[in-house]
């Protein structure tokens, strides 16, 4: 998109959607491609609200276990917190909504610039055949 009326923002650069039908998602040092769209928010939000829970000092994940493996102690990772849970799913809903809002102003934008087509061809067609004594 380069429509000079639209600004660009964080949202187009941490999302975008290159010439195939892959996703490419760059936010706080991660990047990384997806072919599903789902996937590609869902991953960005997990950037966005894993930093912002660091940044806060939160944990993400329930203390680490330690469980056996063949026959060695090791530590697994525990599952994510609620409120880490709680904190993904709101930045995904964010997410897709400023999205949604950026599909519906490039719309409005293409039947503005129909509208604009129409009305500059209109007023140079009655310019064109106006009277000499008419200001």
């Amino acid at each position: 998109m380069n429509d000079k009326r639209i600004s660009t923002t964080s949202i187009d650069s941490a999302f975008a959607k290159e010439l195939q039908p892959v996703y490419v998602v760059s936010r706080h040092g991660y990047s990384r491609r997806f072919l599903s769209r789902s996937a590609a928010i869902s991953n960005l939000a997990h950037y966005m609200v894993t930093k912002t829970f660091h940044r806060a000092g939160l944990n993400t994940n329930e203390p680490d276990e330690p469980v056996f493996s063949n026959g060695i102690l090791v530590n697994r990772m525990g599952q994510h917190t609620q409120q880490y849970l709680f904190a993904h799913n709101r930045c995904m809903r964010r997410i897709r909504r400023i999205l949604e809002r950026k599909r519906e102003t490039q719309k409005w934008l293409e039947k503005w610039d129909a509208m604009h087509d129409r009305y500059v061809k209109d007023v140079e067609a009655l310019q064109s055949c106006k009277p000499d004594g008419v200001k």
